[in-house]
């Protein structure tokens, strides 16, 4: 199925992108973080408040990275675009917009209390 093979690329370019900008929020990584060393408490704390930003953006971009690696693989099965709910087809405009939506609206909406994503 060559479509199911485009779409394979497409994710597993996606999750590397993912990938890449979770190593650039990566701090630790580039030993770029600055000392904890403050003299005002309030300044620690703001330090503390940006480094749990940045480390809440790292996890979603991490399970960004590892939702698309498997529906790449579901592309190359041939399985990309079937809801993980309900088994029916995800519409391919909504697979355009959200690459990585693992089920159709309606199941999102009942899995998500209401909200689309």
């Amino acid at each position: 199925m060559p479509k199911d093979e485009d779409q394979a690329e497409r994710l597993a370019r996606l999750a590397r992108e993912a990938h890449e900008r979770a190593e650039a929020l990566d701090l630790a990584a580039d030993g770029s973080e600055a000392s904890d060393a403050h003299h005002h408490p309030a300044e620690a704390a703001t330090d503390a408040e940006a480094r749990e930003r940045q480390l809440q953006a790292q996890l979603r971009l991490k399970e960004e990275e590892e939702r698309l690696l498997r529906l790449a693989e579901a592309a190359e099965r041939g399985e990309y675009g079937i809801c993980v709910d309900c088994g029916g087809a995800i519409p391919a405009a909504r697979l355009e917009i959200v690459p990585d939506a693992e089920r159709c609206v309606s199941c999102q909406e009942a899995a998500s209390g209401g909200r689309r994503r």
